[in-house]
Protein backbone atom coordinates (compact mmCIF):
# COMPACT_ATOMS: atom_id res chain seq x y z
CA UNK A 1 0.00 0.00 0.00
CA UNK A 2 1.39 3.36 -0.97
CA UNK A 3 2.00 6.30 1.33
CA UNK A 4 0.66 9.48 -0.28
CA UNK A 5 2.17 12.78 0.78
CA UNK A 6 -1.29 14.28 1.16
CA UNK A 7 -4.56 12.49 1.76
CA UNK A 8 -6.69 15.59 1.23
CA UNK A 9 -5.84 18.57 -0.93
CA UNK A 10 -9.02 20.63 -0.95
CA UNK A 11 -10.20 23.14 1.61
CA UNK A 12 -13.31 22.02 3.52
CA UNK A 13 -16.64 23.70 2.92
CA UNK A 14 -18.09 23.93 6.45
CA UNK A 15 -21.51 25.12 5.30
CA UNK A 16 -22.22 22.18 3.00
CA UNK A 17 -20.71 19.45 5.20
CA UNK A 18 -22.38 17.21 7.75
CA UNK A 19 -21.40 14.86 10.57
CA UNK A 20 -22.89 11.61 11.83
CA UNK A 21 -25.56 12.33 14.44
CA UNK A 22 -24.07 9.80 16.86
CA UNK A 23 -20.99 12.03 17.22
CA UNK A 24 -23.09 15.06 18.03
CA UNK A 25 -25.10 12.99 20.50
CA UNK A 26 -21.94 11.82 22.26
CA UNK A 27 -20.73 15.44 22.48
CA UNK A 28 -24.02 16.51 24.06
CA UNK A 29 -23.90 13.65 26.54
CA UNK A 30 -20.33 14.53 27.50
CA UNK A 31 -21.26 18.17 27.94
CA UNK A 32 -24.24 17.38 30.16
CA UNK A 33 -22.05 15.08 32.27
CA UNK A 34 -19.75 18.10 32.73
CA UNK A 35 -22.51 20.38 34.02
CA UNK A 36 -23.71 22.05 30.81
CA UNK A 37 -27.46 22.65 30.58
CA UNK A 38 -28.97 20.12 28.19
CA UNK A 39 -31.86 22.04 26.63
CA UNK A 40 -29.79 24.71 24.80
CA UNK A 41 -27.63 21.93 23.37
CA UNK A 42 -30.64 20.01 22.13
CA UNK A 43 -32.19 23.19 20.74
CA UNK A 44 -29.08 23.76 18.62
CA UNK A 45 -29.83 20.56 16.66
CA UNK A 46 -33.61 20.45 17.12
CA UNK A 47 -33.66 17.23 19.15
CA UNK A 48 -35.90 16.23 22.03
CA UNK A 49 -33.27 14.04 23.71
CA UNK A 50 -29.53 13.44 23.59
CA UNK A 51 -30.03 10.03 22.00
CA UNK A 52 -29.04 10.07 18.34
CA UNK A 53 -32.23 9.89 16.20
CA UNK A 54 -31.00 7.01 14.01
CA UNK A 55 -27.90 5.66 12.26
CA UNK A 56 -28.67 7.38 8.96
CA UNK A 57 -29.25 10.85 10.41
CA UNK A 58 -26.62 13.49 9.68
CA UNK A 59 -26.18 16.84 11.39
CA UNK A 60 -25.16 19.82 9.22
CA UNK A 61 -21.90 21.29 10.47
CA UNK A 62 -23.43 24.67 11.35
CA UNK A 63 -25.79 22.88 13.76
CA UNK A 64 -23.00 20.73 15.19
CA UNK A 65 -20.94 23.86 15.75
CA UNK A 66 -24.01 25.37 17.40
CA UNK A 67 -23.60 22.72 20.10
CA UNK A 68 -19.95 23.71 20.53
CA UNK A 69 -21.02 27.37 20.72
CA UNK A 70 -23.43 26.56 23.55
CA UNK A 71 -20.70 24.62 25.35
CA UNK A 72 -18.29 27.54 25.14
CA UNK A 73 -20.88 30.16 26.04
CA UNK A 74 -22.02 28.27 29.16
CA UNK A 75 -18.47 27.78 30.34
CA UNK A 76 -16.72 24.49 31.01
CA UNK A 77 -13.53 23.36 32.69
CA UNK A 78 -10.39 24.04 30.69
CA UNK A 79 -9.86 20.38 29.90
CA UNK A 80 -13.32 19.78 28.37
CA UNK A 81 -12.05 19.22 24.83
CA UNK A 82 -9.18 17.07 26.08
CA UNK A 83 -11.45 14.90 28.20
CA UNK A 84 -13.84 14.48 25.27
CA UNK A 85 -10.93 13.19 23.17
CA UNK A 86 -9.78 10.93 26.00
CA UNK A 87 -13.26 9.37 26.19
CA UNK A 88 -13.09 8.15 22.59
CA UNK A 89 -13.17 4.38 21.96
CA UNK A 90 -12.87 2.48 18.70
CA UNK A 91 -16.42 1.18 19.06
CA UNK A 92 -17.61 4.77 18.52
CA UNK A 93 -16.45 4.42 14.90
CA UNK A 94 -18.77 1.48 14.21
CA UNK A 95 -17.88 -0.39 11.02
CA UNK A 96 -14.93 1.92 10.39
CA UNK A 97 -13.49 0.96 13.77
CA UNK A 98 -13.92 -2.72 12.91
CA UNK A 99 -12.01 -2.30 9.66
CA UNK A 100 -9.24 -0.45 11.48
CA UNK A 101 -8.85 -3.19 14.12
CA UNK A 102 -8.61 -5.77 11.33
CA UNK A 103 -5.80 -3.82 9.66
CA UNK A 104 -2.28 -5.22 9.64
CA UNK A 105 -0.54 -1.88 10.19
CA UNK A 106 -1.30 1.70 11.21
CA UNK A 107 -0.85 2.70 7.58
CA UNK A 108 -3.64 0.33 6.52
CA UNK A 109 -5.86 1.46 9.39
CA UNK A 110 -5.36 5.11 8.49
CA UNK A 111 -6.12 4.35 4.85
CA UNK A 112 -9.50 3.00 6.00
CA UNK A 113 -9.97 6.19 8.03
CA UNK A 114 -9.37 8.26 4.90
CA UNK A 115 -11.35 6.09 2.50
CA UNK A 116 -14.43 5.72 4.67
CA UNK A 117 -14.34 8.95 6.67
CA UNK A 118 -17.65 9.96 5.08
CA UNK A 119 -19.25 7.42 7.45
CA UNK A 120 -18.38 9.94 10.17
CA UNK A 121 -18.21 13.26 8.32
CA UNK A 122 -18.37 14.08 4.66
CA UNK A 123 -15.92 16.99 4.54
CA UNK A 124 -12.17 16.42 4.99
CA UNK A 125 -10.74 18.25 7.98
CA UNK A 126 -7.15 17.12 7.92
CA UNK A 127 -4.12 16.77 5.74
CA UNK A 128 -1.68 13.97 6.48
CA UNK A 129 1.91 14.31 5.35
CA UNK A 130 4.59 11.66 5.69
CA UNK A 131 8.02 13.15 6.29
CA UNK A 132 11.24 11.14 6.68
CA UNK A 133 10.96 11.14 10.49
CA UNK A 134 7.44 12.39 11.21
CA UNK A 135 3.75 11.81 10.53
CA UNK A 136 2.12 15.24 10.31
CA UNK A 137 -1.65 15.60 10.76
CA UNK A 138 -2.76 19.17 10.20
CA UNK A 139 -6.20 20.72 10.45
CA UNK A 140 -7.06 23.90 8.53
CA UNK A 141 -7.24 27.01 10.70
CA UNK A 142 -10.81 27.92 9.82
CA UNK A 143 -12.32 31.06 11.40
CA UNK A 144 -14.96 28.89 13.08
CA UNK A 145 -12.24 26.76 14.70
CA UNK A 146 -10.58 29.76 16.34
CA UNK A 147 -13.86 30.51 18.12
CA UNK A 148 -13.98 27.09 19.78
CA UNK A 149 -10.58 26.15 21.26
CA UNK A 150 -12.10 23.19 23.14
CA UNK A 151 -13.12 21.74 19.78
CA UNK A 152 -9.55 22.11 18.51
CA UNK A 153 -8.15 20.25 21.51
CA UNK A 154 -10.70 17.49 21.02
CA UNK A 155 -9.83 17.21 17.33
CA UNK A 156 -6.08 16.80 17.86
CA UNK A 157 -6.54 14.68 20.97
CA UNK A 158 -8.60 12.24 18.89
CA UNK A 159 -5.56 11.31 16.78
CA UNK A 160 -3.42 10.58 19.82
CA UNK A 161 -6.13 8.43 21.42
CA UNK A 162 -6.76 6.65 18.10
CA UNK A 163 -3.11 5.64 17.78
CA UNK A 164 -2.98 4.58 21.42
CA UNK A 165 -5.97 2.31 20.88
CA UNK A 166 -4.66 0.87 17.61
CA UNK A 167 -1.22 0.14 19.04
CA UNK A 168 -2.39 -0.67 22.58
CA UNK A 169 0.33 1.43 24.13
CA UNK A 170 0.95 4.94 25.40
CA UNK A 171 1.77 6.78 22.18
CA UNK A 172 3.11 10.31 22.66
CA UNK A 173 2.96 13.08 20.08
CA UNK A 174 6.27 14.59 19.02
CA UNK A 175 4.82 18.04 18.45
CA UNK A 176 1.46 19.73 19.02
CA UNK A 177 0.58 23.27 17.92
CA UNK A 178 -2.60 25.05 19.00
CA UNK A 179 -3.73 28.53 17.87
CA UNK A 180 -4.94 29.65 21.30
CA UNK A 181 -3.64 30.20 24.86
CA UNK A 182 -3.56 27.32 27.36
CA UNK A 183 -6.95 26.33 28.73
CA UNK A 184 -5.71 23.79 31.27
CA UNK A 185 -2.55 22.98 33.20
CA UNK A 186 0.59 21.74 31.43
CA UNK A 187 0.16 18.41 33.19
CA UNK A 188 -3.35 18.01 31.75
CA UNK A 189 -2.15 18.64 28.21
CA UNK A 190 0.70 16.18 28.70
CA UNK A 191 -1.80 13.53 29.82
CA UNK A 192 -3.66 13.79 26.51
CA UNK A 193 -0.78 14.44 24.11
CA UNK A 194 2.26 13.04 25.90
CA UNK A 195 4.03 16.35 25.31
CA UNK A 196 3.59 20.05 25.99
CA UNK A 197 1.88 21.87 23.09
CA UNK A 198 3.08 25.10 21.56
CA UNK A 199 0.27 27.64 22.11
CA UNK A 200 -0.77 30.71 20.11
CA UNK A 201 0.66 28.97 17.04
CA UNK A 202 -0.19 29.67 13.42
CA UNK A 203 -1.14 26.04 12.77
CA UNK A 204 -3.37 23.29 14.18
CA UNK A 205 -1.09 20.29 13.97
CA UNK A 206 -0.04 17.10 15.75
CA UNK A 207 3.05 15.12 14.76
CA UNK A 208 4.14 11.57 15.53
CA UNK A 209 7.20 9.41 15.04
CA UNK A 210 7.25 8.16 11.42
CA UNK A 211 7.98 4.62 12.63
CA UNK A 212 4.39 4.35 13.92
CA UNK A 213 3.11 4.27 10.34
CA UNK A 214 4.54 0.79 9.79
CA UNK A 215 3.76 -0.54 13.28
CA UNK A 216 1.39 -3.54 13.55
CA UNK A 217 -2.10 -2.92 14.88
CA UNK A 218 -2.50 -4.48 18.33
CA UNK A 219 -6.07 -3.44 19.13
CA UNK A 220 -8.59 -6.12 20.11
CA UNK A 221 -11.37 -6.72 17.60
CA UNK A 222 -14.18 -4.21 17.89
CA UNK A 223 -17.51 -5.22 19.40
CA UNK A 224 -19.40 -4.76 16.15
CA UNK A 225 -17.52 -7.73 14.67
CA UNK A 226 -19.40 -10.13 16.97
CA UNK A 227 -22.65 -8.45 15.96
CA UNK A 228 -21.95 -8.86 12.24
CA UNK A 229 -20.78 -12.43 12.75
CA UNK A 230 -24.02 -13.24 14.55
CA UNK A 231 -26.21 -11.69 11.85
CA UNK A 232 -24.25 -13.42 9.07
CA UNK A 233 -24.33 -16.80 10.85
CA UNK A 234 -28.09 -16.55 11.33
CA UNK A 235 -28.49 -15.75 7.64
CA UNK A 236 -26.35 -18.69 6.51
CA UNK A 237 -28.43 -21.07 8.61
CA UNK A 238 -31.66 -19.80 7.07
CA UNK A 239 -30.55 -19.84 3.42
CA UNK A 240 -31.29 -22.93 1.31
CA UNK A 241 -28.35 -25.24 0.68
CA UNK A 242 -26.77 -25.43 -2.76
CA UNK A 243 -24.61 -28.39 -1.77
CA UNK A 244 -21.59 -28.54 0.51
CA UNK A 245 -19.07 -27.10 -1.95
CA UNK A 246 -21.22 -24.13 -3.03
CA UNK A 247 -22.26 -23.48 0.57
CA UNK A 248 -18.60 -23.26 1.58
CA UNK A 249 -17.99 -20.71 -1.18
CA UNK A 250 -20.90 -18.67 0.18
CA UNK A 251 -19.46 -18.91 3.70
CA UNK A 252 -16.13 -17.68 2.34
CA UNK A 253 -17.86 -14.69 0.68
CA UNK A 254 -19.66 -13.77 3.90
CA UNK A 255 -16.48 -13.99 5.97
CA UNK A 256 -14.40 -11.90 3.58
CA UNK A 257 -17.06 -9.20 3.35
CA UNK A 258 -17.38 -9.07 7.13
CA UNK A 259 -13.65 -8.43 7.43
CA UNK A 260 -13.63 -5.73 4.78
CA UNK A 261 -11.77 -7.87 2.26
CA UNK A 262 -12.84 -8.33 -1.39
CA UNK A 263 -13.96 -11.95 -1.96
CA UNK A 264 -12.52 -13.37 -5.17
CA UNK A 265 -12.91 -16.55 -7.16
CA UNK A 266 -9.22 -17.35 -6.63
CA UNK A 267 -9.61 -16.77 -2.90
CA UNK A 268 -12.61 -19.10 -2.77
CA UNK A 269 -10.70 -21.81 -4.63
CA UNK A 270 -7.82 -21.54 -2.16
CA UNK A 271 -10.23 -21.79 0.75
CA UNK A 272 -11.68 -25.01 -0.71
CA UNK A 273 -8.17 -26.26 -1.60
CA UNK A 274 -9.05 -26.70 -5.22
CA UNK A 275 -8.23 -25.05 -8.51
CA UNK A 276 -10.10 -22.10 -9.93
CA UNK A 277 -11.08 -24.14 -12.97
CA UNK A 278 -12.45 -27.00 -10.84
CA UNK A 279 -14.46 -24.56 -8.77
CA UNK A 280 -15.86 -22.91 -11.88
CA UNK A 281 -16.98 -26.32 -13.16
CA UNK A 282 -18.68 -27.06 -9.83
CA UNK A 283 -20.53 -23.76 -10.02
CA UNK A 284 -21.56 -24.41 -13.63
CA UNK A 285 -22.85 -27.84 -12.64
CA UNK A 286 -25.06 -26.07 -10.09
CA UNK A 287 -26.17 -23.69 -12.87
CA UNK A 288 -24.48 -20.77 -11.13
CA UNK A 289 -21.52 -18.44 -11.61
CA UNK A 290 -19.26 -17.02 -8.94
CA UNK A 291 -20.42 -13.47 -9.68
CA UNK A 292 -24.06 -14.54 -9.42
CA UNK A 293 -23.38 -16.21 -6.05
CA UNK A 294 -21.55 -13.09 -4.82
CA UNK A 295 -24.41 -10.87 -5.98
CA UNK A 296 -27.06 -13.06 -4.34
CA UNK A 297 -25.09 -13.26 -1.09
CA UNK A 298 -24.76 -9.48 -0.98
CA UNK A 299 -28.48 -9.15 -1.60
CA UNK A 300 -29.37 -11.45 1.30
CA UNK A 301 -26.86 -9.79 3.63
CA UNK A 302 -28.15 -6.33 2.75
CA UNK A 303 -31.69 -7.30 3.73
CA UNK A 304 -30.40 -8.85 6.95
CA UNK A 305 -28.40 -5.74 7.92
CA UNK A 306 -31.04 -3.20 6.92
CA UNK A 307 -33.57 -4.98 9.13
CA UNK A 308 -31.56 -3.78 12.15
CA UNK A 309 -31.03 -0.09 12.85
CA UNK A 310 -27.58 -0.54 14.37
CA UNK A 311 -25.84 0.10 11.03
CA UNK A 312 -26.23 3.15 8.85
CA UNK A 313 -26.91 2.58 5.17
CA UNK A 314 -23.39 3.78 4.40
CA UNK A 315 -21.99 1.16 6.80
CA UNK A 316 -24.10 -1.55 5.18
CA UNK A 317 -22.57 -0.58 1.84
CA UNK A 318 -19.06 -0.87 3.31
CA UNK A 319 -19.58 -4.29 4.91
CA UNK A 320 -20.99 -5.54 1.61
CA UNK A 321 -17.75 -4.56 -0.08
CA UNK A 322 -18.93 -1.49 -2.00
CA UNK A 323 -16.41 1.35 -2.09
CA UNK A 324 -19.12 3.87 -2.98
CA UNK A 325 -22.60 4.02 -1.41
CA UNK A 326 -24.08 4.95 -4.79
CA UNK A 327 -23.03 1.57 -6.20
CA UNK A 328 -24.82 -0.20 -3.36
CA UNK A 329 -27.92 1.97 -3.83
CA UNK A 330 -28.13 0.95 -7.50
CA UNK A 331 -27.59 -2.73 -6.69
CA UNK A 332 -30.20 -2.72 -3.94
CA UNK A 333 -32.77 -1.08 -6.17
CA UNK A 334 -32.04 -3.71 -8.82
CA UNK A 335 -32.61 -6.45 -6.24
CA UNK A 336 -35.73 -5.11 -4.56
CA UNK A 337 -37.11 -2.28 -6.66
CA UNK A 338 -36.62 0.09 -3.71
CA UNK A 339 -33.89 2.39 -2.44
CA UNK A 340 -32.26 1.15 0.81
CA UNK A 341 -33.72 4.03 2.83
CA UNK A 342 -37.25 3.42 1.54
CA UNK A 343 -36.90 -0.29 2.22
CA UNK A 344 -35.72 0.33 5.80
CA UNK A 345 -38.50 2.83 6.44
CA UNK A 346 -41.10 0.34 5.25
CA UNK A 347 -40.00 -2.45 7.58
Amino acid sequence: MGSPNNDQNTAPDPVRGSIRAAITARLIQHAVANGIAEQPLLAAVGWSSATAPGPDVRVPFPKHWGVWQQIHSQGVLGDFGLSFADSFELEHLGVLGMLMTHSATVEEAMSHQTRYQRLLLDVPFKVTRLLPTRIVIEHPVLPIARKFPHMIGAGLGYWVKLLRLLLNKNVCAKNVELPHPPLASPERYELTFGTHPRFNAERIVVEFDRALWDAPVQAPRSGIEAYLRGRASALLQDLPSYGEGIDRVREYIVEELRHGRPPTLNGAAKRLRTSTRTLQRSLQAAKMSYNALLDHTRQQLSIEYLADDRLSIGEVAVVLGYSEPATFYRAFKRWTGKAPGAYRTGL
